[in-house]
C-alpha cells in the first residue's frame, strides 16, 4: 500500500513499546520498531525490526542511515525507548545520572535531528515522559533523581523542538502513560504500592494523541 503510514517506536521489543506497535499494526499502519536485544516478538509482513542501542552514537546514526533507506515517508516518531538506572537509590548517583541522560535525553535528541527532514507537515513526534517530569505537579520524594532530571529535560526539548517545527507543521507532544505494568513500572513499586495501567492502555493513549491531537508542545497524561 503506497498510502500506508509509517511509525517508528524505539524499545518496541517489550512493555510500552511492543503494545504500541501491536496497535499500530492492527490499525493498518508500517512500524520500524527498535530493540536493544532481544528481538521483537511479532510475526507481521507490516513491521520491520532493527537492532538499536540509544546510549552507543553509532548505533544511532546506524539506525538513522537504515531509516531513511527504507525511503518511507515518516508519519510519528514514538521515542519510547530509555531507562531506570535509580529505582532504588534515595541520593542522586552521578555516574548513574550521567548515564541515564545520555540515553533518556541526549540518545532522543540524537535520533531526532538525524531524522527531521523525514517529518512532513502533519507528522508527529512524541516523547514518552512521565509524572515524574512535571514542573508543575511534581511527584515528590527522595527516588530516582537521574530519572527525574531526564524527564524534566526531555519536556523541555519537546518544547524546544515544536517551537523549531512550528512553520513546518510538525507536532511535537510529550505524554506520560501513567504507571504501567512494565519491568520499569514494577521495579520502583512497594508492597502496597503497585502500576496500576496496563500497557495496552498506554498504546491506545498514545493511538489516540497522535491521530487526533493537533496542537504542538504540550505535556499529556492520561489524554
Amino acid at each position: 500500500m503506497n498510502d500506508m503510514k509509517t511509525v517508528i517506536i524505539t524499545g518496541a521489543s517489550r512493555g510500552i513499546g511492543l503494545a504500541t506497535a501491536k496497535k499500530f499494526l492492527a490499525e493498518g499502519w508500517r512500524v520500524v520498531g527498535t530493540y536493544l536485544r532481544e528481538p521483537i516478538d511479532i510475526k507481521h509482513p507490516d513491521l520491520i525490526s532493527l537492532q538499536y542501542d540509544q546510549g552507543d552514537s553509532q548505533s544511532i546514526a546506524r539506525l538513522s542511515t537504515q531509516i531513511i533507506d527504507l525511503a518511507f515517508p515518516i508519519d510519528v516518531l514514538i521515542n519510547n525507548a530509555g531507562v531506570l538506572l535509580d529505582a532504588d537509590d534515595r541520593v542522586a548517583d552521578s555516574a548513574k545520572v550521567k548515564r541515564t541522560l545520555e540515553i533518556n535525553v541526549v540518545g532522543v535528541i540524537d535520533l531526532t535531528e538525524h531524522l527531521l527532514l523525514l517529518f512532513q507537515k502533519g507528522s508527529h513526534i512524541v516523547n514518552i515522559s512521565s509524572g515524574y517530569g512535571a514542573m508543575a505537579f511534581p511527584i515528590d520524594d527522595e527516588s530516582v533523581a537521574g530519572y527525574r532530571l531526564s524527564k524534566v529535560a526531555l519536556n523541555m526539548y519537546t518544547r524546544h523542538l515544536a517551537f523549531r517545527l512550528r512553520s513546518r507543521g510538525v507536532i511535537v507532544s510529550s505524554l506520560a502513560p501513567g504507571w504501567v505494568k512494565t519491568d520499569m513500572g514494577y521495579s520502583i513499586s512497594t508492597e502496597t504500592e503497585k502500576p496500576d495501567r496496563e500497557p495496552e492502555q498506554a498504546a491506545e493513549d498514545i493511538f489516540s494523541l497522535v491521530t487526533t491531537v493537533t496542537e504542538s508542545g504540550q505535556f499529556w497524561k492520561l489524554g
